[in-house]
């Protein structure tokens, strides 16, 4: 998958790009899940050779559109459905990807709603760190104690892989969230630990 770019001033601006560590922990996701064969099926449907990997491109920006196509097409080759795929992706995410790369992110953060309510600040802070970052925005509205309405503020329109995201954080710090879905960017979340 190529870079979208255009030149302006002679300096590359990525037209709306997400980062090769999604593509990164797609391909584990799939792997570890169904199996190298499985992935190379979709590496296949997208042209790329069998043994081709993303942690060559894990720093670089890639293509929005093109990603997005990928990850539809993937569910579709392994017979499930999107829901599922995001699911997978986000338990992975959060319990295997995210704590070796990103760990620490994860200081200070026990519970599920400690890391949800932290992720603006980190999302800013990646924001700052790359220039071409745009990652969701997020904004709570405390309704009670462990009860927030949260709205999900991007572009991107990918709120159901930022909730199967929640789930994996779920996963773990092994906690038990209520999710009630109110729109196509906002969701109601009950926290609970043990």
């Amino acid at each position: 998958m190529a870079n979208g770019t255009s030149q302006n001033n002679n300096r590359k601006f990525l037209i709306k790009a997400m980062h090769g560590t999604i593509h990164y922990c797609l391909e584990e996701t799939i792997i570890h899940k169904y199996g190298r064969e499985k992935w190379q099926e979709c590496l296949k449907a997208f042209n790329l050779p069998p043994n081709h990997s993303f942690i060559t491109q894990i720093k670089e920006d890639i293509d929005e559109a093109l990603t997005i196509d990928f990850i539809f097409k993937s569910a579709e080759i392994l017979g499930i459905s999107l829901q599922q795929l995001f699911d997978d992706f986000g338990i992975y995410w959060c319990t295997e990807y995210a704590p070796k790369l990103y760990s620490a992110f994860y200081k200070g953060a026990n519970t599920t709603k400690d890391m949800v309510l932290k992720l603006t600040k980190i999302h800013e802070m990646f924001g700052k760190i790359r220039e071409t970052a745009q990652p969701p925005r997020f904004e709570y509205k405390e309704l009670a104690p462990n009860k927030y309405e949260v709205e999900y503020i991007s572009q991107r329109k990918l709120f159901d892989l930022y909730i199967s995201l929640v789930k994996g954080l779920d996963v773990y710090f092994n906690n038990q969230i209520h999710i009630e879905k109110i729109s196509e960017n906002k969701a109601i979340m009950t926290f609970s630990h043990y």
